[in-house]
Order: structure tokens, then sequence, then C-alpha cells
């Protein structure tokens, strides 16, 4: 009776601690799920970025919130910083989202994401934080409308703008914070009508009647209807910097023939474009010193001193003086005559003719524009010697195939991103656009990702915010009407994709596979070319590039060389040179022939 007992005393305790076991867990379980910050159902957050410091997250969103007013910074579980536009049920989120994309307002590789990751908000446009709440996502839920605030509340407080001193810049600034360290998005004349949404300090958060918001100095902004309709001006855009080389020793050189541009002069210009003042007109033959190159451009100083910038394509290099020897008469027992100076016999002295600048005159029309990243620098793999080297060789051999090159060196995910998006709007209206990029770079599930030089791949959420996908870089660049180029020396050994597959665990690690996946070039006219075969690993090479870029720095200047043939003799010469163990590939949906130069 005493041994029955003592087993059912155990078998109560046994069940006991089961239950508590169950309980604890259930507990755990309740709290994971407070602490997700998820809208429910088919919601989604619209993410548009993510950044290692709260900081760096709520500046990035103080730029959203101008035209995004449910726009949330949340801490993640990972410690990094998602910023939200806010949250939508699907289908009319993807729809939404890819309405954004494609007018630019939003980066490419926004997102839909439901929450789970998610802790709490820590800075919202609508002034509500915290965790998961009725209020948030109350305060935070899209409408699918056109971006930009919905109708201020018959409260809010109708201004215009007043006070300008006209002799001055005559405008107000709307700028997406409230300081004059934030950036300017309108510049508003006097008499514009505003409605007033909000204070900080002396600023004013202030909208326009087409919806879009921002922060306005409070001294020149005066309550009750605007005079007259004002004019707002968008800020003005800086173009995309392009590097200034220098001519050492500067070259001399020659107005050419101007009977393509139907002008009988050459403009001389205060900048490097068209965009700049016209100083002078140059007519066909006058000599110029050749000072600098920026892009397709050079500056050029006159014999009367003046110095300004012309068009390359009408720049001649100017015949060498010839010594006063070679041009003495020889005499025979016939009748005497000149013998003209024999040209030169040796390709040192045909260099000595024509300065190293492109010959502007063989290339196509057109405006071509390149992106060049090399990244060599990682902070968290071994260093890569030969990316940089790459970048800045291939840069120097597109300006002189006439492109205007964007050129970025051992950039981070932050960099990156601010470089494709200049990229991206300098190519709205280019007829050639080229994309070139050398580092490190993964696939998974049949996705290519470039890898900046800040990125671990340490856990499952690194693709989302350390990695920049090729393919919606790609999406830009493959445009109606325009001839496209991207060109990738990223397959090399990758021990960061390898930390990444470890970081997925068994069921997911066979998503990542060696070197780079092929993608498709699809409808548009776009050739895209790999160092070595889809699924291959290339060499980073022994000398000072890649042996990918060496081939094809031999190649690219070559005259009447159409890009596809070119393509094969650099897939020969890699070939050759790493004697049979890497073999370049492409993939070409090329509609027309496409020369670098004629």
């Amino acid at each position: 009776m005493h041994r029955h007992g003592s087993s059912a005393a155990k078998h109560l305790t046994t069940t006991g601690l089961l239950l508590l076991s169950g309980l604890c867990l259930l507990v755990i379980l309740l709290q994971d799920v407070r602490a997700a910050v998820m809208p429910g159902g088919n919601g989604g957050w619209l993410v548009v970025a993510s950044r290692p410091s709260a900081p760096e997250a709520i500046n990035t969103a103080r730029g959203f919130a101008s035209r995004f007013p449910q726009t949330t910074v949340f801490q993640s579980n990972n410690g990094w910083f998602a910023v939200s536009l806010g949250w939508m049920t699907q289908p009319d989120g993807n729809r939404y989202r890819a309405s954004l994309i494609s007018s630019g307002a939003i980066p490419g590789d926004s997102y839909f994401h439901n929450g789970q990751r998610f802790q709490f908000a820590i800075w919202s446009a609508t002034g509500v934080t915290g965790g998961a709440s009725q209020s948030l996502f109350a305060s935070t839920r899209i409408s699918a409308q056109p971006p930009g605030r919905p109708a201020p509340a018959p409260s809010a407080q109708q201004a215009y703008v007043t006070g300008l001193d006209p002799t001055g810049d005559n405008f107000l600034s709307l700028r997406t914070g409230p300081s004059t360290r934030y950036r300017e998005i309108v510049r508003m004349g006097m008499n514009t009508p505003l409605t007033i949404l909000g204070r900080s300090g002396a600023w004013l958060n202030v909208a326009l009647a087409d919806g879009r918001t921002g922060w306005a100095y409070g001294k020149y902004v005066a309550s009750g209807p605007g005079y007259a309709p004002a004019t707002v001006a968008p800020a003005p855009v800086a173009p995309a910097t392009v590097a200034k080389r220098s001519i050492t020793p500067p070259r001399r050189g020659v107005v050419g023939d101007l009977g393509a541009t139907g002008d009988n002069f050459l403009s001389l210009r205060t900048g490097a474009g068209t965009r700049f003042a016209e100083i002078a007109r140059l007519l066909e033959g006058t000599g110029v010193t050749m000072l600098a190159q920026q892009g397709a451009w050079f500056e050029v100083e006159l014999s009367n001193g003046m110095r300004g910038w012309a068009y390359g394509r009408y720049l001649d290099a100017a015949r060498p003086q010839q010594s006063a020897s070679t041009n003495v008469p020889t005499i025979g027992p016939d009748k005497p005559r000149d013998v003209s100076p024999a040209p030169p016999s040796s390709s040192d002295e045909l260099s000595q003719t024509k300065p190293n600048l492109p010959d502007l005159g063989a290339l196509p029309e057109g405006k071509r524009v390149a992106l060049v990243i090399g990244n060599s620098a990682y902070e968290h793999a071994p260093v890569l010697p030969n990316p940089k080297n790459d970048a800045t060789d291939l840069m120097e051999s597109l300006e002189r195939l006439g492109f205007t090159v964007i050129l970025g060196l051992d950039q981070n995910k932050v960099a990156m991103e601010s470089t494709v998006r200049d990229y991206v709007r300098t190519i709205q209206d280019a007829d050639v656009a080229l994309f070139f990029y050398a580092g490190h770079a993964m696939q998974l599930s049949g996705r290519n990702y470039l890898i900046p030089i800040d990125a671990k791949l340490e856990d499952q959420t690194a693709v989302d915010f350390e990695t920049i996908e090729l393919g919606t870089l790609l999406d830009y660049m493959n445009a109606p009407g325009r001839l496209s180029v991207a060109l990738l020396d990223a397959c090399r050994d990758n021990p960061l994709s390898r930390r990444f597959s470890r970081s997925l665990g068994v069921s997911r690690s066979s998503q990542v596979e060696r070197g780079l996946a092929a993608p498709q070039a699809g409808g548009g006219n776009i050739l895209i070319g790999f160092a070595t075969a889809p699924g291959e690993v290339a060499l980073d090479g022994d000398e000072d590039n890649s042996p990918f870029t060496t081939a094809l720095l031999s190649h690219i200047e070559t005259p009447g060389l159409e890009i596809e043939i070119m393509m094969k003799r650099v897939k020969a010469d890699v070939y050759d040179a790493t004697r049979g163990t890497q073999s370049p590939w492409h993939n070409s949906a090329l509609r027309r022939e496409f020369y670098f130069r004629k």
C-alpha cells in the first residue's frame, strides 16, 4: 500500500512537471508573438531600406516621410533597423509597390515583410511608436492611392509663403526635415498656398496643394489664404560626378571637320556639358592645347589664353611639326624635286602623332553611360587584390570610348545603393548603358546578389539587408530603345557565401550555389557577360588585373570589332590564359550590332 501511494505521487509529480514545462513553452511562444509586430492576415510592411544603426535609419526614414506619412522605423531581432512606408494587404500591396518602383519613388529591392522579425517601432512619422498595438496598425496602414499625404484634417491650418526678399534668393525651401541640413525637395515662390500640419521649434511641417509634404522655416510662412498661385520649382538635381583626368603633358589639337554638326563652329563652354554657358565659337582649323578630359569633353586653351570645354568628337590631334632637316630638298641630275617627309615607320613614332585620347570621331552617335564598381577591401572576408584595379583600368578605357563613367570603389551597402541610384537617374536618356562589377557576389535560389564590402552574411536576413540584387539593376537598364551591356567579373571563390549557406541550415543550404546563376536577357536589347560559366568560380589573377578584365581591356578599344565577336575573343584569351580552367559566358538578346569603336 505504501509502495502504491509512492508510485502515484511520482506519477502526479511527473505530470505536473510536464504541464509546467508546457505552460512555460506556451508563455515563451506568446512572448515571441507579442514581440513581433505583425498586421496579420494577408497584411505586410512595405520595407524600403535597412540600416545598422537607429540614427541612420531615422535619417533615411525622414527622407521618405515627406511623401509617405506612414513611414516607420522598426528594430529587428537581428539588431538592424528596417524603414517601412507602412503596411498593406495583398494583392493591392504588390500593385502599389510595383507602381512606386516603376516611378523611381522607392528602391527596386523594396519588399513586403509580415513583421515577424520586427520587435517594436522606434520612430514613426505618425508619432505612434512601441510594440504591436491597434493604434500603431491604424495609423500606419497605407491606402492604395498615389504617394503623398492624404487630404489634411479639417482642423489643419491654411497658410502661404510670404516675406521673401526679391533681391535675394526669392524662394523658400521645402526640406525633408526641420533644419537646413536636410535635403531640399522644392523651392516655393511668394504666395505659395500651404497647409500647416505640425511644428518643430521654428520649423513648420507643411503640405503643398499637390500632396507633397516637408518642412519650411516658419519665419516665411503666414496664416490665411494665399493671394495668388505661385510656381513651385523642383530642387536642382546634381548630375552624376565624372572624374576629370589631367592630360600630362598637355597635347596640341585642332578643331576638325564640323560638317556633321549642322553649324560652322564648335562651341567653347564654361564646363563639360551642353548645359554650361557658351563663351566662344571655334572655327575649323583653330589650334588648341588639350589640358584635361572629363567623359567625352576636353578642357582646352586657345592661343589667346582663353580656356573652356569643347566636345571631343570634333577635336583632332595636331600633326607634329617637322624639323627643318626633314624638309631639305634632294637635288639630282634630273629636275630637282622636294621629297615629302616619310610617314612614321614605327608604332612609337605613330604614338607621337596622336595623343592617348579617344578618337571620338570614330564613335557612333548617342549618349553613353557606364557604372563601374570594384570592391576589393572586404571587411569580413579576405581582401581581393584586383577588383579595384579592374574597375579603374576599365573606367579609363570607357572614357576613351566616349562613356560618361560613374565609378564606385570599395563601397559599403549604403554607398553602393547611392551609386546605383545615381546611375539609374543618369541613364534615363542614354542610348547605351553599361554596367561592370568586379568583386564578390553569390546566387541564391537562381537569383544573383552583389556583395558590398561591409556585408557579414551571418544570418537569414542578410540577403534582404546586406546585398544588392543584380536583377533589379538589370530591369532598370533594360529599357525600350536603349542598348545595354552588363559585364560581371564576380564569380570568385567566396567565403562569405559559404558562411551564409551555413547560416541557412541543412534545409535551405542547397539553394546557395557556386558562382552566379545565368540571368535571362529577356525581351530587352541587352547583352550579359560573366567572367566564367554560370555555377563556376573565376580566378582573381596573379597580375594587376583578373584574366577576364585583362582580356576585356585588350579588345574593347579595337576599331571595327562587334561586341559579340569581341566576347568570343575574350573567351578564347581567358581560356588560353587559365589553361582551360575558366571560360567566360555571355547571353545576348541584342537586336542590332554594337561597336565600342567603329
